[in-house]
């Protein structure tokens, strides 16, 4: 760890007279993995979206690498370094996985918004990313298959990969495990651990699955009716008794 690379203070966000996030504030470590978890309507998919700056926030601060964020634009997010996925895959579902990926790297690089074409050394090295992001999330099998045709799993992984061609050192994952079964959200799983023990990165995620969340989660923040129940390690939320009641239940915790 060193140091907060990503925080919030006293955030809120109203949609009319609903107060959907209400103060909330937070810090993430760098180099950790930092979960919020909620039951339905608890304002975590609102929260997410005014921390990574899809909603404007009514009020507070939000900050990356002590820097003032909060009305910075996506794309200035993007080239300080934070990457993010949505709840729904957001690919190009008729295109190969790999193409998706040139895409991505395209884009990053700014290849994608010139009109003379792309130098030989500059297209080398863009595919050679591509084939390390392919192996990154065990697509190599499926690389040329069309999105649209793949697994959930598989193409969650595909946005992953999309997230990594920015070169972020923060990335937030709106419910990576949603729709998935067992077997391919163990899949993702991996690739997650893998973005913070190989590349170092600190990553965010929303989630419902809670055995998911305390086995991978090093931080947890849970929210209730917009507003922080509690936060604190794994061990410190399973035995909160107000977290208890409130959304785990007995019988998750003691399955985990």
């Amino acid at each position: 760890m060193s140091g907060v690379i990503f925080s919030a203070e006293n955030v809120s966000k109203h949609f009319g007279g609903v107060r959907a996030v209400e103060n909330v504030s937070l810090a993430i470590e760098s180099g950790s993995i930092h979960a919020i978890i909620g039951p339905n309507g608890a304002g975590k998919s609102t929260l997410f979206n005014a921390l990574s700056g899809f909603y404007r926030c009514d009020s507070g601060k939000v900050r990356f690498k002590g820097v003032d964020i909060t009305k910075a634009p996506i794309h200035q997010r993007i080239a300080m370094g934070i990457g993010r996925t949505f709840q729904t895959s957001s690919v190009f579902p008729n295109l190969s996985v790999y193409d998706n990926l040139l895409i991505g790297l395209q884009s990053a690089s700014k290849y994608a918004f010139r009109f003379r074409p792309i130098g030989s050394a500059a297209r080398k090295t863009i595919e050679e990313k591509a084939e390390r992001l392919l192996d990154f999330v065990n697509l190599r099998d499926s690389a040329r298959r069309p999105v649209a045709e793949l697994a959930h799993g598989s193409q969650r992984l595909c946005e992953i990969a999309m997230s990594l061609s920015t070169d972020p050192v923060f990335v937030m994952l709106d419910e990576p495990m949603a729709g998935l079964a067992h077997a391919e959200s163990e899949r993702v799983v991996e690739v997650i651990r893998k973005l913070h023990s190989d590349l170092g990165l600190t990553v965010l995620f929303v989630e419902h699955n809670m055995r998911v969340v305390l086995s991978l989660a090093q931080h947890i923040m849970v929210l209730d009716r917009g507003r922080m129940l509690a936060e604190g390690t794994p061990g410190e939320i399973s035995g909160n008794e107000a977290v208890r009641d409130a959304y785990l239940g007995k019988e998750v915790v003691e399955n985990v």
